[in-house]
Formats: C-alpha cells, structure tokens, sequence
C-alpha cells in the first residue's frame, strides 16, 4: 500500500458524478473531510481497519494544513464562482486547491500509515468484507460517529465498494 495507490484511487472514486455529488453534500453540509473519508474507505478496500486514535491523529495532523490552506482556497473559489470575468483565475484556484488536497492526502497517509504509535496502527481483518470494513472505518469519523448520518454512510458505502 502506497500513498500514490490511496491517491489513484481517491481520484477514480471521486470521478464517479453520483459519488461526488454524495460526498459534496456531506463536505457541505456536516463538515466531512473528504479526503479522511476517502482514506476510510480505502483502507476497507486493501481489507484493514482502523482505530478511533488514528482519526484523532489524523485531526491533530491536518487541522492546520485545512484551516489555513484548503478552507481559504476554496471559499475564495466559491466566492468567486458568479463572476465570469474571474473564470481563468477560478480555474488556477481549482488547481491550487486540488494540489492542497493532495498534500491533504499525504498529511493524511502519515499520521497513520507512518505512525510508531501502536493506537494508531491499522490491522488486517479478513472476517469482514470490503464494504463491512469501509462502514467500520467510516463510523469512527466525527460525522457519522455515535450513529450520525447513517443513511447517508451506507449510501457512501454502496458507493464506494462498487468495482470501477
């Protein structure tokens, strides 16, 4: 397992228009990260499950880099959506901001995948299926811990584990 391999299939998931829209929403709507949810459900895709300590990790790891970078370019990005006359500079912004996702990404990998810290670590389960494993992963995120949006996790989860 490889943080190009996480990224590669971050960007094929995210390509599907119904898995985007999905996961748009939820970014919108309860703050998801969607990166550190892309992240959970690949690693129930390579069949390895994760702890509770590395979601907070992972927090620890990218609240900086997302407050201070990926947050602004976006906003501005968005702010900027309206206006035509800006449509090349939206367009470099789009690029930067996807650039900041993928720093995101390896902020991401190594907090967990990097980690000496046993509570962090991420442990092969060959009882659960795929799908199993990404709704596993997935609920121990802040958006859908403690049963929050659960429709919307299964949803994410159908699609997600659907072969490319």
């Amino acid at each position: 397992m490889t943080l190009d391999e996480y990224w590669e299939w971050s960007l094929t998931r995210y390509g599907c228009e119904s898995t985007r829209e999905l996961l748009l929403s939820l970014q919108e709507t309860t703050g998801l990260v969607i990166m550190e949810a892309l992240f959970a459900a690949w690693l129930g895709d390579r069949g390895c499950r994760w702890q509770r300590s590395a979601v907070e990790q992972i927090s620890i790891a990218t609240s900086a880099w997302l407050e201070e970078v990926v947050l602004p370019l976006r906003a501005t990005r968005k702010r900027w959506k309206p206006d035509h006359g800006l449509r090349a500079q939206r367009e470099k912004l789009l690029q930067l901001e996807v650039e900041a996702e993928r720093h995101l990404a390896q902020l991401i990998w190594e907090a967990v995948m990097n980690s000496s810290d046993d509570a962090t670590a991420i442990s092969l389960e060959s009882e659960y299926g795929v799908a199993s494993l990404m709704e596993l992963n997935l609920t121990l995120l802040s958006v859908f811990y403690d049963g929050k949006n659960v429709s919307e996790r299964k949803q994410l989860v159908a699609l997600l584990s659907q072969p490319t």
